[in-house]
């Protein structure tokens, strides 16, 4: 049901697309379809709107003086709908609805991976790769497109739609596996644009760990990051999450102010185990913004 100032214009219930047979919580709209850019296919957006604000209209909001901070999520077919999902949901509207009760509200936007393209959107570095035996296999190489897209095209049409803190200390970008290591990457590719990064089993070996030389390397503003990892999950995966953490570690960030490191022992690579995991990385993203 629309709020009493009905939905911004363009944007419309998510059971009129997808359908009532969804497992999806709380009020989350649809913008059909976006265009695209250059090699980035245009795709649907979906965004979940917080209790608070699902309750009223955005104008009213605004005359309040209440604004929101912005959770980007990567892989967004994965995030609220398990039809959608390919093996599995992060159920991230249910942790949201249940987090507003502790104080925590943000608006949350799920932006669909590009399918095939998937692989070269989330990795910046293309190189040849050695992929299910087939060695020299070109791919990667669109992750700057795919974040400029993201910045450009996605981060305004929810500004200009729905009442955002649009800093980025107020910004975050959340993804998992390939998804983990475009949102880690997007810390240093947009610096100005997102301070908040969920990064989860990151795939961070690209282009020989090109992304942790750029922790060693690059300075950073004030930046809160959440980074995680399963210990059941691909041979080498644990060390590298310590890879990063270490190099993280040696730039400065602390335990329990901007950085929050998990290894789950008995978790594995798989959507389960990131919705597990994502309570406590909104609960760090967020610990700003409780109200």
């Amino acid at each position: 049901m629309a709020p009493a100032g009905g939905w911004p214009s363009g944007w419309r219930p998510y059971a009129e697309v997808h359908g009532a047979d969804n497992t999806v919580s709380g009020t989350v709209l649809v913008w059909p379809r976006l265009d695209g850019a250059p090699g980035i296919p245009a795709r649907e957006i979906c965004v979940y709107l917080p209790p608070s604000l699902a309750a009223g209209d955005a104008a009213g909001a605004v005359a309040a003086g209440r604004r929101y901070p912005v959770l980007y999520f990567n892989d967004g077919q994965n995030v609220f709908d398990d039809r959608t999902s390919f093996v599995g949901e992060w159920h991230a509207d249910e942790t949201l609805e249940a987090l507003a009760a502790e104080g925590y509200e943000a608006i949350a936007v799920a932006v669909p991976n590009g399918g095939e393209a998937r692989i070269d959107e989330y990795n910046p570095w293309r190189s040849a790769v050695n992929w299910k035996g087939e060695p020299d296999v070109l791919m990667g190489g669109r992750g700057d497109a795919y974040l400029d897209w993201l910045v450009g095209s996605v981060k305004p049409l929810i500004d200009r739609s729905f009442p955002t803190l649009a800093a980025r200390e107020a910004t975050a970008i959340i993804g998992s596996s390939l998804g983990g290591l475009i949102s880690l990457y997007a810390l240093f590719a947009h610096r100005a644009v997102f301070g908040l990064a969920g990064v989860m089993s990151a795939s961070v070996r690209w282009n020989d760990f090109a992304v942790v030389r750029l922790i060693e390397e690059a300075p950073l503003p004030p930046t809160r990051i959440h980074l995680d990892v399963g210990g059941r999950e691909w041979r080498g995966m644990t060390s590298d999450a310590r890879r990063v953490r270490d190099a993280l570690l040696a730039r400065g960030w602390q335990p329990g102010r901007d950085l929050h490191y998990v290894e789950e022992r008995y978790a594995r690579h798989n959507e389960g185990a990131w919705a597990r995991r994502l309570p406590d990385a909104v609960r760090l993203l967020l610990a700003d913004f409780r109200s």
